[in-house]
C-alpha cells in the first residue's frame, strides 16, 4: 500500500455524496492524531463564548464524560450518521441536550467551530494540506450532523463558514467565570496525563495553539517566545517526517486505542457530554 493511496480513494469521491465516507478516511487513517488534537482544541471555543460556557460549565461531570464523548463521537464516524449506531448515537447526544439553554445559534456556534478549527489546524500542522474534495466533505459532514440535530441551513462551503465562525467570535466571544474553570479544569485534567516534568507545560502550549481571541477569552495568558518557537519547531518536525512513513493499514479509532470492541447494534451506548461533538 502506498502513501497516496486514501488520497486517490477520497478524490475518486463525490465529497457531497461520500461526505462521511472522506471523513472517516482523514479522521481513521490519514490524519488521526492531527483531528483528535484539533476536536479537543474546539473545547476552547465552547468555553470562549458565554452561552455555550455557561452550560458546559454547569455540569460536575464535565470531566467524568471526556471518555465518553470521544466514544460517542467515533462511533459515529465509525459508522456512518445514517446507521443503527449512527442514528442511536444521535439520539443520545439530543436526549443530553435536552433541558438545557442551548439554542439553534449555540449548536451552529459548536458545529462551524468544529468544521474550521479541523481545516486550519491540517492547513497550518498536518502532513499534507487537505484536499478540495476533503475540505468539502468536513464542511457537508458537520452540516448533515447539524440536520439531524435540528440545526438546518449550515453552509456547506468551508469559506462560508470561516467567515460565519470569524463573525460570531468577533462579536460574541467574552472572558466568563464559567469558561475560565472549564479552562482551568480542563488544563488539569491534561496535566495528570503527561509525565510530572512537562505538567507545567500544558497550559503554555495549548494556550501557543489556540487563536487569539479565543485564548483572551478563556483568560490564558499569551505564552512566551521560546514556547511559542519549541511548539512550532517540533509540529514542523513531526510534519516532514510524517511524509516518509508509511500508510496507516489499520483504522484508528477511539475504540482501537483503548483496546474496546466495535460498537454493535444494541450495544449500550457510553455517556456523553455536552460537547459530545468535540473530540474524537
Amino acid at each position: 500500500m502506498r502513501k497516496s493511496d486514501h488520497l486517490a480513494r477520497i478524490e475518486e469521491l463525490d465529497p457531497y455524496r461520500d461526505y462521511a465516507e472522506i471523513y472517516r478516511l482523514m479522521v481513521f487513517h490519514e490524519f488521526p492524531w492531527d483531528l483528535r488534537t484539533a476536536g479537543k482544541l474546539m473545547i476552547w471555543h465552547l468555553y470562549a463564548l458565554p452561552s455555550t460556557a455557561r452550560v458546559v460549565g454547569s455540569t460536575d461531570a464535565l470531566l467524568d464524560r471526556a471518555e465518553g464523548t470521544a466514544l460517542t463521537f467515533g462511533d459515529l464516524i465509525e459508522h456512518g450518521l445514517d446507521s443503527p449506531q449512527g442514528r442511536a448515537t444521535i439520539r443520545l447526544v439530543n436526549r443530553s441536550h435536552r433541558g438545557w439553554p442551548i439554542s439553534t445559534e449555540d449548536h451552529r456556534y459548536a458545529l462551524a467551530g468544529l468544521t474550521v478549527t479541523t481545516l486550519r489546524w491540517l492547513d497550518r500542522h498536518g502532513w499534507r494540506r487537505p484536499s478540495t474534495n476533503e475540505r468539502i466533505a468536513v464542511a457537508v459532514f458537520y452540516a448533515e450532523l447539524g440536520r439531524r440535530m435540528g440545526v438546518p441551513d449550515l453552509p456547506r462551503d468551508p469559506d462560508v463558514l470561516a467567515a460565519c465562525l470569524s463573525g460570531i467570535e468577533r462579536d460574541r466571544l467574552a472572558r466568563t467565570p464559567e469558561g475560565r474553570r472549564c479552562s482551568d479544569r480542563t488544563i488539569a485534567m491534561a496535566r495528570a496525563r503527561v509525565p510530572r516534568p512537562l505538567a507545567p507545560l500544558v497550559g503554555p502550549a495549548i494556550a501557543a495553539l489556540l487563536d487569539d481571541p479565543v485564548r483572551a477569552a478563556v483568560g490564558l495568558p499569551r505564552p512566551g517566545r521560546a514556547v511559542r518557537w519549541s511548539l512550532r519547531t517540533m509540529l514542523y518536525v513531526r510534519r516532514r517526517l510524517l511524509r516518509f512513513l508509511p500508510p496507516r493499514r489499520v483504522p484508528t479509532t477511539p475504540r482501537t486505542r483503548r483496546g474496546l470492541p466495535p460498537l454493535r447494534p444494541g450495544d449500550p451506548l457510553p455517556a456523553a457530554g455536552h460537547h459530545a461533538v468535540a473530540q474524537v
